[in-house]
């Protein structure tokens, strides 16, 4: 049998011996192969016509049968390839999966097909795998004559990420983990697929099946179109095509509000009203789907943001979430260390932050704290110290500093360096740093109080810790500054409460309290931040008198809604901050 290799998509109608195929794997640059196996008569097509277009000749099935994954990124590609291997288990097909270096391959064995070699072997397939509802997650147009695919162990020139196999498990874990073992070309395991028993009969082309569409059922009154209409159209029901990865958004976002029993009687009932008699959705299919929803990620379940491209399509501007949505400038940690990079080269438990001083200071989930300080006083350096040590899920509302900045101070913390060996590290275009700061969430976009509350919710994790630098940066409608302050403090404290979360926020003190020392009543504004705190921190600078820099810090507990204070020296080493 014989396979047509190319180099891009350009450079093609290289044939060679399928068992010559090894020579092509591992390859450094795009390297693609037929997905099907011909005979000798494609070559003397080629020489004649000069190109593989309208190839009138048999085709054979290859040993390997890929089914091509996509999505309008990694991540879709990452849910619906889910989707996939999950109807391939119900149906008794085994497979491999490979990340494709965008999308995801899955392969089965051609053992799986009754078949015979004829010139339409291609619409048979194609055929019999959308009635059994394959083409529901994979790509049909791939399945054509003359498709290529990609080689496994080559480069994807777009992405510069290898073709790797991967396990279920990472499968079903984060894509960012799946990014980073794509990195390398690094051959991980190989499996035997050729003892599958037939099951799918292309012999004969089938008709495909009538398709039935979905008729929409009345379910009464709808509920306010400002809680999640994308959810709400969804639950409505959908036709054959979507309906496990819209199931999945559905389970997600009834999972993490009711009760497992409540969960699985509302997607029953879903499925019921989309099963279709020529495109079944079985109870065992939907069973699975939401047991997924709760094991997916590695056992901390699904979530599905509000830039889910299903969740977008269904989105409506009454939503409550929509403004925060479109006008959101959230920066992840990789984000951070491209700029940066590209700067200078061209049931929760407290966490302590006495424990850093040999002390005993417990901040509790639900609490707010404040940090009241004189302006430049290393009040920001001093948090991404204290966030840095627990690298707990923080989202960090920063509006006074660069993302340069942020990230510069956080990667030299990590890692105990001076400005000097962070220059030196990126201006070797060094990357990778992120990776030990998954759990860091940085929006540098001013916005109104209340809005903060919208930006949480629309997160795909929900964050144990809010850091707000600083409280006087807020949007206001509010003309007079104290009652910009109370309002401030209260969406903090609420937050707080609502989503059980540990808030950070600086303040700033008065002309007064900078000059006389620092009390309950030295934040700037509304007496009202003292009652909305639950901890209220001091923090006053030592500057050398020589250099004017900042050598030591003293900080202080000024109000505590419980019994434990904190009073302790601090010393500055570079962006390390110590006792």
């Amino acid at each position: 049998m014989i396979k047509e290799f190319a180099f891009g998509l350009s450079n093609r109608h290289h044939f060679g011996d399928v068992s010559e195929m090894e020579k092509w794997v591992g390859m450094a640059q795009d390297t693609f192969m037929s997905l099907w196996d011909y005979d000798k008569y494609v070559i003397d097509y080629v020489k004649k016509n000069k190109t593989l277009s309208a190839f009138d000749g048999a085709i054979y099935m290859p040993d390997r049968f890929i089914l091509d994954v996509d999505g309008s990124n990694s991540e879709n590609a990452r849910q619906a390839c889910i989707g996939l291997t999950m109807l391939l288990d119900d149906i008794g097909i085994p497979y491999d999966v490979w990340f494709s270096g965008t999308g995801f391959h899955v392969e089965i064995s051609g053992a799986a097909f009754r078949w015979k070699p004829c010139d339409d072997l291609h619409l048979k397939v194609k055929d019999t795998l959308k009635n059994a509802g394959i083409y529901e997650y994979a790509d049909p147009s791939v399945s054509d004559k003359t498709r290529l695919i990609r080689v496994p162990y080559t480069i994807n020139g777009k992405s510069s990420l290898w073709k790797v196999p991967v396990t279920i498990p990472e499968l079903n874990g984060s894509i960012n983990d799946i990014l980073r073992i794509a990195k390398e070309k690094k051959h991980r395991h190989s499996t035997n697929l050729n003892a599958t028993e037939p099951v799918f009969d292309v012999i004969k082309r089938q008709k495909p099946k009538q398709e039935e569409k979905y008729q929409p059922v009345l379910l009464g009154r709808n509920p306010d179109p400002v809680n999640y209409p994308c959810i709400q159209t969804m639950m409505e029901g959908v036709s054959q095509g979507s309906r496990h990865q819209i199931a999945l958004r559905i389970a997600a976002h009834l999972r993490w509000r009711y009760p497992e029993h409540y969960v699985r009687l509302l997607m029953e009932d879903w499925r019921s009203r989309v099963d279709l008699a020529s495109h079944p959705f079985t109870k065992e299919e939907m069973d699975k789907l939401v047991t997924h929803t709760y094991d997916g990620h590695n056992g901390s379940g699904d979530r599905y943001g509000c830039q889910d491209f299903l969740k977008d399509k269904f989105c409506a501007n009454t939503c409550k979430l929509f403004k925060a949505k479109k006008g959101n400038s959230l920066m992840d940690a990789k984000s951070m260390e491209k700029e940066l990079a590209d700067f200078l080269v061209n049931d929760h438990k407290p966490i302590n932050i006495g424990e850093l001083y040999g002390q005993d200071f417990p901040i509790y989930p639900g609490e707010v704290v404040i940090l009241q300080a004189p302006p430049k006083s290393m009040k920001t350096m001093l948090l991404q110290n204290w966030i840095n040590s627990f690298k707990k899920t923080t989202y960090f509302l920063e509006m006074e500093m660069s993302p340069r900045q942020i990230w510069s101070r956080f990667v030299m913390i990590e890692k105990n360096w001076s400005e000097e060996q962070l220059k030196e590290h990126y201006k070797q275009y060094n990357n990778g740093i992120s990776e030990d700061f998954k759990w860091l969430t940085v929006d540098y976009s001013s916005c109104y109080p209340q809005e903060i509350q919208k930006r949480i919710m629309m997160l795909p994790r929900k964050p144990e810790i809010l850091v707000v630098d600083h409280m006087g940066l807020f949007r206001t409608k509010k003309a007079d500054n104290n009652m910009k302050v109370e309002e401030v403090s209260q969406a903090l404290m609420e937050i707080a409460v609502q989503h059980n979360m540990i808030v950070f926020a600086v303040s700033e003190i008065t002309k007064n309290a900078f000059h006389e020392g620092m009390d309950i009543t030295s934040a700037r504004g509304s007496f009202r931040i003292a009652y909305n705190a639950n901890k209220v921190l001091s923090l006053k600078p030592y500057r050398s008198k020589e250099e004017n820099i900042i050598r030591g810090l003293h900080l202080s507990c000024t109000a505590n809604r419980e019994r434990e204070g904190l009073d302790v020296r601090l010393n500055v080493n570079g962006a390390r901050i110590t006792s």
